[in-house]
């Protein structure tokens, strides 16, 4: 997993305290592969490729979620004819390829979903689907003595475990038409009958937990089937190291389930702990950097934390750099430096109260503490700039307006609260003192 999220050097930190985040399943973050191709039918091109892609990974360099695809390893797909386990997919064909007696039209049509399309989330929490965005066509190889539908998650410091909150599930076409009219495997349902899909969490002892759901059930006269995408509730498995799915049917056999072994997925989320820099070890920039029309107070974007660190106790050779990141964990961009950290801004007293441009890869974003002290540190994205960030340092030592003298009324200067003189009036916002008063610059 280590090989799949290596950290970058240069976002290196070292953390001192964690914190809980839900992080999402998206599908538009491939790692491994590290693109998506779909086929005519809506499929994954690599769907067959039993050699680099027995796990697929989606997530950032800093973490993500693992799901298996061939469970049985390399060279497993009997020269390119078979997989289990999960398969992207996209287009939402809800077409019943099935005929009386017969499954044929299924095996190269295997990549539809009934809810129409990937999942969506809206901001008024409704959730609909797109035919545009891809969602996770799993099938369950029941004759595996391992599980074929694993999702697991690992990130850059060895963290493998989580707690599941839950996914977005919908029937596949092939199983839903099966249960409704029967095809050449299963027979059509009759009152009783239920389509389960099973999660079992695993935690780092091998105990397991489990909790379901129905596909599809025939009750009162009635097939009732998730053809929409449903919320599939998974916190009741408790903290796991992974989550694997099964399916259950009222018609089976002596050789097993009858009905397809197939359903459809979407949004998995979990709960995992993330790490929380602290003090002299770097500072996290957290905030919406997609959205550009949201508006906050001096139009600047709304941070969840971070936006103003004050009091922060910094050590004489401390260094730290501007990381951002958004919402859902993912890295938006990080500063850079080589490999003998050359390219550090020092800060002393000549740079305080000055603003630092801090951009994708720059220099801007890297700093050294030169005195030892207490600082205070905020940060501004400048929409205009393509989510660039302004970051102002000033360093809290309340005594010394008083060192500034009669003179700061003489000599037309201006000050800052921490004593330090400008040559003429500053260009960045805040209180100074300028012929002995304080002066408010916007």
């Amino acid at each position: 997993m280590k090989k799949i999220f290596t950290l970058l050097a240069a976002v290196a930190l070292t953390a001192s305290a964690a914190m809980a985040d839900v992080i999402t399943l998206d599908l538009n973050m491939p790692v491994n592969p590290t693109s998506l191709e779909y086929n005519e039918n809506g499929i994954w091109t690599e769907c067959y490729n039993d050699v680099d892609y027995t796990w697929l990974a989606f997530g950032d360099e800093n973490r993500g979620f693992l799901l298996s695809h061939l469970i049985g390893g390399e060279g497993s797909s009997w020269g390119g004819y078979y997989w289990d386990g999960f398969c992207p997919a996209i287009g939402g064909d809800i077409t019943d390829y099935g005929q009386s007696g017969s499954s044929d039209g299924w095996t190269v049509n295997y990549g539809g979903c009934m809810a129409g399309g990937g999942c969506v989330i809206n901001e008024d929490g409704t959730v609909t689907a797109d035919p545009a965005k891809p969602y996770i066509v799993a099938y369950w190889g029941s004759w595996s003595e391992d599980p074929t539908n694993q999702v697991m998650y690992a990130d850059i410091n060895d963290n493998t475990t989580f707690k599941p909150v839950g996914v977005y599930v919908c029937n596949h076409p092939w199983p839903y038409y099966g249960c409704l009219h029967g095809d050449g495997f299963g027979r059509a349902f009759e009152e009783g009958d239920y389509f389960e899909l099973i999660a079992h969490g695993v935690d780092a002892e091998g105990n397991e937990t489990t909790t379901s759901i129905n596909l599809v059930e025939f009750t009162n006269g009635e097939l009732k089937a998730l053809n929409d995408w449903t919320f599939f509730d998974l916190s009741s498995l408790g903290e796991v190291e992974s989550v694997y799915f099964t399916l259950n049917s009222t018609d089976s056999g002596a050789y097993g389930m009858n009905t397809a072994a197939y359903f459809c997925m979407d949004k998995f989320q979990a709960e995992v702990e993330v790490p929380v820099i602290e003090d002299n070890e770097g500072f996290f920039l957290v905030g919406d950097f997609n959205d550009w029309n949201q508006t906050a107070a001096g139009g600047r974007l709304a941070f969840d934390e971070y936006d103003n660190l004050e009091g922060v106790e910094l050590e004489a050779g401390a260094e730290f750099k501007v990381i951002a990141f958004d919402e859902d964990g993912s890295t938006i961009w990080f500063g850079g430096q080589d490999d003998n950290n050359v390219g550090y801004f020092l800060l002393n007293d000549d740079l305080m109260g000055q603003g630092f441009m801090c951009v994708e890869g720059n220099n801007g974003a890297n700093f050294r503490v030169e005195e030892a002290g207490t600082y205070n540190i905020k940060l501004d994205v400048l929409r205009d700039f393509g989510g660039a960030v302004l970051m102002t340092v000033t360093k809290d030592n309340p005594s010394a307006i008083s060192n500034v003298g009669v003179d700061t009324k003489a000599d037309n200067a201006y000050y800052n609260l921490m004593g330090v003189k400008y040559n003429g009036m500053p260009n960045v916002p805040g209180i100074y003192i300028h012929n002995g008063k304080k002066v408010i610059i916007k």
